[in-house]
């Protein structure tokens, strides 16, 4: 028989190993419970370092913007050369709340950045606010010489940069983006939008970066040499309107804006606007010559005083002896030129300027455009000096796209800083008579063969052209010190007429060798010679005298 008292020790047995193993099977899932949440924490935490270490800290309720994520397409020269593009680059920023040492901090990242300002980075790493700015713009290796610096509170993020790799090279063509992608300038402020589209393709301007630096850099030595305050340079191509270039001295560097003077960021050769003097005359011959006042062979007596209204017109090298038309260019009379533009008339006078667009901004794409300074009151006086660039004053470029007409067989051309193409078609108009036109470039040429304008001669390309020097008005009058705007509006090659060139200089001085002279047949000829020498072979314009000897002929004196 069993025993009663074994069996209740058997059941309690039972019933206490139940527990314990229900006990142990528990523990075990909280303990399989702990180790999935632990994994869990350990994998957060090293996504969050991850994330920190790549990308910086978020700060929490900081005013971090939006990251710019603009891709902005390049803008190329005719040929395809980058003059800007887009690059990813670091931005340093910091959160002020967590910077542990505010002057330590500083002085570590001067070491690495040395170039940020010492009061302004404490001010901004000891803020209230959640989020500063520090730097934009850093290359892989200064954020990597930040990073390895470990100091708290600072961070990165990507953003796109515009960088423009040609330097100060076309500077005021291409112009600048800020730190938001957003053009300001040139071409970049002028195309925004259609830079700014999803990939947009690269944008095609007309310039020709060879020609461009030609440009530029015999104005830089100009510059030196007249010890000018500045200089403008511009090429055109007068049967397509395309600018191939325009160079305005000082430059400055549109990688960093900011630190360029006002005077180096100002276009010259499309916001200036200078009474330029003489070069007007050829526009005069062709006034003449349209409204049939007077032939080539009609002579002016420019020996004797000239008086208009109250003021007496002066030549700076009386002739003496009465001169026709060519010569009066040549020689660059001021009596002869008042005498044709009065005969002609204002209102003819008018239409032609306004035909040829001298009376509103140059019509190109980019906003860099300044409105000509027209008189009010037109009279007799107005008519007279007008006629030799005196009494209007207009940009570099508005000279050059009005002399157009004068040398491609009267047309003018609407100009552009793009490359012509199907979507750009070439605009034009007429607006003086072919052989109105070839009569006055006949005359350009024997001012260059000549008169005035000798040291442009440019042995071999045929160059055409005229000078141009005027007084600077001042306040109640002409400036008394004597500064004078020196030009040279030229065209080549003769026989065959394809582009225009146009050289000016602000308050040119004279040079030793030039016996005191500083008109611009001494400086502006003379910086126009040398462009032409250094662009026609780039431009693949043959030297007369070469291509003339090749077909067994003697070059001709027309074209010395």
């Amino acid at each position: 028989m069993t025993d009663p008292s074994y069996s209740r020790r058997n059941v309690q047995h039972v019933t206490v190993a139940d527990d314990e193993f229900q006990a142990v099977s528990e523990g075990r899932i909280r303990i399989r419970i702990g180790v999935v949440a632990f994994a869990i924490m350990i994998v957060l935490i090293v996504l969050r370092l991850a994330e920190t270490s790549i990308f910086g800290p978020k700060p929490a309720g900081s005013t971090l913007p939006q990251a710019i994520t603009t891709t902005r397409a390049d803008i190329t020269d005719r040929n395809g050369e980058v003059l800007a593009t887009t690059l990813l680059t670091y931005s340093l920023y910091a959160e002020p709340h967590i910077v542990w040492n505010v002057e330590e901090t500083a002085d570590a990242l001067l070491s690495v950045l040395p170039e940020l300002d010492r009061a302004e980075l404490v001010e901004h790493l000891g803020s209230k606010k959640n989020f500063e700015w520090i730097a934009r713009g850093l290359t892989p290796k200064e954020r990597q010489a930040v990073f390895a610096l470990g100091q708290p509170g600072l961070g990165f993020r990507q953003e796109p940069k515009r960088v423009y790799p040609r330097g100060t090279l076309a500077s005021h063509i291409v112009g600048y983006a800020d730190v938001g992608m957003v053009g300001l300038a040139g071409a970049e402020r002028a195309f925004h939008e259609e830079l700014s589209k999803p990939n947009a393709p690269a944008k095609a301007l007309s310039i020709d970066m060879r020609v461009q630096y030609a440009v530029a850099d015999s104005l830089m030595h100009g510059i030196e040499r007249y010890s000018a305050k500045s200089a403008a340079g511009v090429v055109m191509d007068m049967k397509t309107g395309e600018i191939i270039a325009m160079a305005s001295v000082p430059e400055f560097d549109p990688n960093a804006p900011a630190t360029a003077s006002t005077e180096s960021r100002f276009n010259h050769a499309a916001m200036s606007t200078y009474e330029l003097g003489s070069v007007f005359k050829p526009i005069t011959m062709a006034l003449a010559l349209e409204t049939q006042t007077s032939t080539l062979t009609e002579k002016f007596p420019v020996q004797k005083p000239f008086k208009v209204t109250n003021k007496f017109i002066r030549d700076d090298h009386p002739s003496k002896v009465p001169l026709a038309m060519p010569e009066i260019l040549s020689q660059s009379s001021n009596r002869g030129t008042a005498m044709l533009a009065l005969r002609a008339g204002a209102d003819a006078q008018k239409q032609m300027l306004r035909d040829f667009g001298l009376f509103d901004r140059v019509p190109y794409e980019l906003y860099e455009s300044a409105r000509p300074q027209v008189q009010n009151r037109w009279i007799d006086l107005t008519t007279v000096t007008v006629s030799y660039g005196h009494g209007i004053a207009v940009t570099p470029l508005a000279l050059a796209v009005a002399s157009a007409p004068l040398m491609n067989g009267g047309l003018y051309v609407t100009p552009t800083i793009l490359k012509r193409d199907a979507a750009n078609p070439v605009a034009s108009r007429r607006v003086l008579s072919d052989s109105t036109a070839k009569h006055v470039r006949d005359m350009m040429r024997y001012v260059v063969t000549d008169g005035t304008g000798r040291n442009a001669r440019a042995s071999g390309y045929g160059v055409m052209g005229k000078t141009g020097t005027a007084d600077k008005p001042g306040v109640g009058g002409y400036d008394d010190k004597g500064d004078i705007v020196t030009s040279f509006i030229s065209g080549f090659p003769y026989a065959d007429p394809r582009y225009v060139v146009m050289i000016t200089y602000d308050s040119p001085q004279t040079v030793e060798g030039d016996w005191g002279y500083r008109g611009a047949g001494w400086n502006a000829a003379k910086t126009t010679k040398d462009v032409v020498e250094r662009i026609a072979p780039m431009l693949a314009i043959e030297r007369l005298d070469a291509a003339m000897a090749q077909k067994g002929y003697p070059a001709q004196e027309a074209y010395r």
